[in-house]
């Protein structure tokens, strides 16, 4: 056979071999182009439900635990996030914390006022002395003062004369006088008012144990109202009237005490060879502005320290 001949059969031959070649060709990834330099990567295809497999550290398929797609809640503990590496800034805002008190409303004063018969310091002094006596048979003499009701908590808290707590006295005479009486055997205190209320004052934390301890004092026997004689003690009426224009003042209130108990004395005595007085009267002002008191013997009615006086 001659060359001519070999060359007619293998043509056909050939041809098939090309087209089988390129049948084939179809269904192998593209060769990189010029263009990108990039070679394209077959697209992985993930169940649409379940926990996301991933490769552990020996190959072998793992699982993230936590939300799978697809469900509604998470599943198994959520995963820890990698520890951040570096210097953290923190670029927050820090905000002040507020004051106690800085956005509250100013309290609103008490305006309550007493609306019972007007007495004096001693006729009020009269109507109490039985309730004391039969709340403790010991009981002695503390303070005697007029108040709004309501305000027996707050009695021994403050300075006489605080307008949410002390009525004025016009002319020495009060509608709501209340008697704070101590019982050196009970170690107590109670707030009784002519408006009928009686408080236990230790029950309420409104006393100090200081406070009880000097009424306790042997020294201070006499304030024992059991020996009280109101006929030896001059009354609140008197002593406005010695007050001469200051006694005017709708403002002026008077409170019958006892110094050394309530840690106001030992007060000057009334003469050199005088003792200070246990029992005295404090007139003093209910205007917030106006910081003047005077204080007179309980039982002569001497002025023993006069705040106006030069």
């Amino acid at each position: 056979m001659n060359r001519q001949t070999t060359r007619i059969l293998l043509a056909p031959l050939l041809l098939f071999a090309l087209a089988f070649a390129g049948c084939d060709s179809s269904t192998q990834p593209a060769s990189p182009t010029a263009t990108t330099g990039q070679t394209s990567s077959p697209t992985a295809t993930f169940p649409l439900e379940g926990p996301i497999p991933v490769p552990s550290k020996d190959g072998t398929p793992g699982a993230i635990s936590g939300p799978t797609i697809g469900s509604a809640e998470p599943g198994g503990s959520p995963a820890t996030p990698p520890t951040p590496s570096g210097t953290i800034v923190d670029t927050s805002a820090a905000t002040l914390p507020s004051t106690p008190g800085e956005a509250a409303p100013t309290p609103t004063p008490v305006t309550a006022t007493g609306s019972g018969e007007a007495l004096t310091a001693l006729q009020a002094l009269d109507q109490l002395k039985p309730k004391a006596l039969a709340w403790q048979k010991d009981a002695r003499l503390g303070l005697l003062s007029n108040i709004r009701p309501g305000q027996q908590k707050s009695l021994l808290g403050t300075t006489l004369g605080d307008p949410n707590v002390n009525e004025p006295t016009p002319d020495g005479k009060g509608r709501n006088w209340t008697l704070i009486a101590f019982s050196p055997s009970a170690n107590g205190a109670a707030a009784i008012s002519t408006d009928g209320t009686q408080t236990d004052l230790v029950s309420e934390d409104a006393v100090t144990e200081e406070v009880l301890t000097r009424f306790n004092a042997p020294h201070l026997s006499a304030l024992n109202l059991s020996a009280l004689n109101s006929t030896q003690l001059v009354d609140s009426d008197v002593l406005f009237r010695k007050m001469g224009a200051r006694s005017k003042s709708q403002t002026i209130g008077i409170a019958l005490l006892a110094p050394d108990g309530l840690g106001l004395g030992p007060l000057p005595t009334p003469s050199p060879s005088g003792d200070s007085p246990q029992l005295a009267y404090e007139a003093f002002s209910t205007d917030p502005n106006q910081q003047t008191f005077i204080f007179f013997d309980a039982k002569t009615g001497n002025v023993i320290l006069d705040s106006s006086a030069p």
